[in-house]
């Protein structure tokens, strides 16, 4: 169903991108397959290679998806439908690289999809179109890699109290909003307040999502003991707190998420 090979960024971009990928969905090429993507707390650059799409929801309208696209920050599972089989180049943005790369607030995607040339503009539509000329992965990871450092070296916003907060969220276990407005040296309420437009969720949300995705790489692997050993090595010690948490994120529960592993897109964060 899924065939995908995921490359790592070169040191100068770990801040920024989680990794790169290049592959097929639904390689069985069969109508009407549908997938839940779940959320990961990340975003995803797709770059459709031919001609071939998928189709998401916005607003309640099922569409074909544009050639280039982001999909911003998902709270909770996403349905996308394939028809064909569809051939990507992605790029997986950590939820901050919105704003301290490009200078877009997270807050204009969330939970949706947008064409990259009405968000980033024609120099990124043009990157985009110049990527689909080459043919190996490697090819294109480079490429990439040498607009995104040109990107970086040019960006005009630097890194604030906020990319320092999400960054401190990833390696977190557990979340103190009090003491991580401390930590980036600016109140509770002002981190808030920038956090909710920055990345498009509170920090509080954001946790849930890094933890959640945590407990669904351990489900998906195959390899988890039980669901209890799951989720307490995940920072959940509450057990009816970890089911609440996990239907809201993927919009079931986490026994019926092990039976059904195959329905579901999982992308690490």
């Amino acid at each position: 169903m899924i065939a995908v090979e995921e490359f790592k960024p070169s040191y100068w971009l770990q801040p920024y991108v989680v990794c790169f990928s290049k592959g097929y969905y639904n390689t069985a090429e069969k109508t009407g397959t549908s997938l839940q993507i779940v959320p990961n707390g990340c975003l995803e650059l797709i770059i459709h290679l031919d001609d071939n799409h998928c189709n998401l929801q916005n607003d309640d309208t099922w569409s074909r998806t544009p050639s280039f696209m982001l999909i911003g920050l998902l709270t909770s599972s996403c349905e996308v439908r394939f028809n064909e089989k569809v051939h990507v180049f992605g790029i997986r943005f950590k939820a901050d690289t919105l704003f301290s790369l490009f200078g877009v607030p997270g807050s204009l995607i969330v939970q949706g999809h947008e064409d990259i040339s009405e968000l980033l503009g024609r120099d990124f539509e043009e990157f985009c179109n110049r990527l689909r000329d080459f043919r190996t992965s490697n090819e294109m990871v480079r490429f990439t890699e040498q607009y995104l450092l040109g990107v970086w070296n040019n960006r005009m916003v630097g890194e604030d109290y906020v990319v320092r907060a999400a960054r401190l969220l990833r390696n977190s276990d557990h979340i103190d909003i009090k003491s991580l407005s401390e930590k980036v040296a600016i109140s509770q309420r002002q981190l808030e307040r920038k956090f909710r437009n920055v990345i498009g969720i509170s920090p509080k949300q954001y946790f849930r999502l890094l933890r959640i995705n945590k407990v669904v790489q351990a489900l998906q692997s195959g390899t988890a003991l039980d669901l209890t050993s799951v989720a307490y090595h995940c920072g959940y010690y509450d057990q009816a707190h970890f089911i609440k948490d996990f239907k809201l994120i993927t919009g079931i529960k986490p026994s019926l998420f092990s039976k059904g592993r195959e329905d579901y897109i999982v992308i690490p964060a």
